[in-house]
């Protein structure tokens, strides 16, 4: 009895020393020593079987260490020991919130709620999770249920509006973020994000106002000058504009979305070197693979591809481990008419064996296209509608292999513009018509104050509107939006579903715009033939239109005239633009138009919608 007794002692004195020890590494990880802490128990891992705070404190000090996914793995291997333990699983769905694995996030969450249905922080958490996978309404019931039992929670606040900016009602999302800022006149992320949410609202001057106030409170905050300078354009402070964006980039020149963002701005301005202030980063000693490859694709979609070669040849010790290295010599190899190398550059790539490279699939196709092999081009295509059958570009191109070996039933199966185009009047009266047009314009004209047209977009000689026009809160532009979805629908009533097809397959009474822009051409202003990757059903309509459409097709919107290089295609419809008028057309169709001259702009709405479902 008396060594059983002291055996026992032994057990319960080594017990308390290791609670002790956890005790020591709790006060470690709170004193933000975190790599004492994962040096130590990585040393002593059986720390972790005592308790799951030892595995909370672990995984927190991993994820304080940005190694987010040893952390997850952590979290996982300790619910083996702590079974449904609703610590853990909250601190699962939180690490797998910061990976990017939200719909993981998801089911972690809830069956930490339903182990712990009372723990507000689980309830904020998955509500959290339900906003970053888009399930909207289920965030707001639940963040509204957070905020009744915990008024003061300001985080709850701030994400809550940002559900009600997603649901599209900003009068709610403002309230939130004033009663906030009614108990804290400082926080910075409320005082921003009611910035950007009166910008929505088209108050520029008191959305101005409230990231002034910020930058005050936190002047070397990139974001916030970034997101003053996107207001000061709109409310046409060009000057102030551009200071703010050079401001940013200096506060964190390797920072690429406030570096892409000065380049555009200085683009749009049509100043003569508007990637100065990228430049200078690039051969700089360790800047960022990711950095260099995000300026070879400006350079992309800037046209700019002998520069784009360049940097990628000056680039190449950096960059040829990364498949994107190998997808873009291939494209600017193309689009400089060097086809053999493009593909050359495609087989390279090839041989880093990525699974699923849809990049490098694209680009063999197109430089098939280029060289008249329609057949091998097609197979990549194919590949590319099974894997993303969402994406219109694919369909399209889908839709250009069918042309040029001359399969005329698939390609009228896909180009049906009799079943496929509709041109209607937006009003049923002239006079309707006008009108709606006068009261466009006088909006429309003050959003185009521009120099040149956006990086990347299909036309030439004129400006593009900010953001999506009908985010826009004027009357008339509601106006228009509303009747657009009204011919819409009805054009969508006269389809007959047909399953296999890109734009028959899905039809529906819910569409809602996937994006929405006013374009206005000058003289010896077009579009070069495109397609909208993104939407599902495309459209224009026409506020203004020259006298010149009146001469040899000048300015009519063209259908079937793809643009794949070193290959003629003459195109097979055209329609005359006539002011008053809406054209609806699926978007995988390749659409352009002719340049005109004109003392008259040519000012337009164009969009793309979805079906909501």
């Amino acid at each position: 009895d008396c060594l059983l007794s002291r055996g026992l002692g032994d057990v319960y004195k080594r017990q308390i020393d290791k609670m002790g020890v956890l005790r020591q590494v709790v006060n470690a990880f709170q004193q933000g020593k975190y790599g004492y802490v994962i040096q130590f128990i990585g040393a002593n891992p059986s720390i972790l079987k005592l308790d799951p705070v030892a595995v909370q404190v672990y995984s927190s000090a991993l994820r304080k260490a940005q190694a987010g996914a040893r952390a997850e793995s952590v979290i996982i291997k300790g619910l083996k020991t702590f079974k449904e333990s609703p610590q853990l699983l909250n601190s699962l769905g939180t690490t797998q919130l910061e990976l990017g694995k939200a719909k993981h996030a998801v089911q972690s969450l809830k069956k930490a709620l339903f182990a712990n249905p009372s723990d507000i922080e689980v309830k904020y958490n998955l509500a959290r999770a339900y906003k970053e996978v888009g399930l909207f309404n289920e965030a707001q019931a639940i963040f509204v249920e957070v905020i009744r039992k915990k008024p003061t929670y300001s985080q709850a606040n701030i994400h809550l509006a940002d559900v009600y900016t997603n649901l599209g009602a900003l009068e709610k999302a403002q309230s939130c973020l004033i009663s906030v800022l009614e108990k804290e006149p400082t926080n910075i992320v409320a005082l921003n994000n009611l910035g950007n949410v009166l910008r929505k609202m088209n108050d520029f001057e008191a959305s101005a106002q409230r990231f002034e106030a910020a930058i005050k409170l936190q002047p070397t905050n990139s974001t916030l000058r970034r997101n003053l300078a996107a207001t000061l354009v709109l409310l046409n402070r060009r000057e102030e504009a551009k200071q703010c964006f050079i401001d940013a980039v200096s506060l964190t020149p390797l920072d690429w979305s406030a570096q892409e963002e000065l380049a555009a701005f200085l683009w749009e301005e049509g100043v003569e070197s508007p990637f100065e202030y990228i430049e200078p980063q690039i051969n700089l000693e360790g800047t960022d693979s990711a950095f260099v490859l995000a300026y070879i694709k400006l350079l992309v979609r800037a046209n700019q591809f002998q520069k784009a070669l360049d940097v990628l040849n000056r680039q190449e010790p950096l960059l040829a481990s990364n498949l994107e290295f190998y997808i873009y010599k291939a494209r600017v190899h193309r689009e400089l008419a060097d086809y053999h190398a493009s593909l050359d550059y495609v087989e390279k790539g090839e041989k880093l064996k990525v699974k699923n490279s849809v990049g490098l699939e694209s680009e063999a196709g197109y430089t098939l296209l280029s060289l008249g092999r329609a057949k091998e081009a097609y197979t990549k295509f194919a590949k590319l509608v099974k894997q993303e059958p969402l994406n219109q570009g694919w369909w399209t191109m889908l839709s250009t292999c069918y042309y040029l070996q001359n399969e005329e039933s698939k390609y009228h199966w896909l180009c049906n513009y009799q079943q496929l185009l509709a041109v209607v009047p937006i009003l049923p009266s002239i006079e309707s018509r006008k009108s709606l047009n006068n009261a466009l314009r006088d909006v429309l004209d003050d959003l185009h104050q521009n120099e040149r047209h956006p990086i990347g977009q299909s036309l030439r000689n004129g400006t593009q509107t900010y953001e999506n026009l009908f985010d826009d809160n004027s009357e008339v532009i509601n106006t228009l939006s509303g009747l657009i979805l009204e011919r819409a629908e009805e054009f969508i009533k006269l389809q007959s579903t047909d399953r296999k097809h890109p734009f028959l397959s899905r039809l529906g009474k819910d569409l809602t715009f996937k994006g929405s822009w006013s374009v206005k051409l000058r003289s010896d202003g077009y579009h070069r033939s495109h397609y909208h990757p993104e939407g599902w059903l495309s459209g224009v309509y026409y506020v203004d239109v020259p006298d010149a459409v009146d001469k040899h097709g000048e300015g009519w919107l063209t259908f079937g005239r793809a643009d794949i290089a070193n290959q003629n295609f003459e195109g097979d419809l055209a329609v005359k633009p006539q002011s008053g008028n809406l054209i609806l057309f699926p978007s995988y169709m390749w659409h352009g138009t002719n340049a005109f001259k004109s003392s008259t702009a040519r000012l337009t709405v164009a969009f793309d919608i979805i079906p909501s479902h």
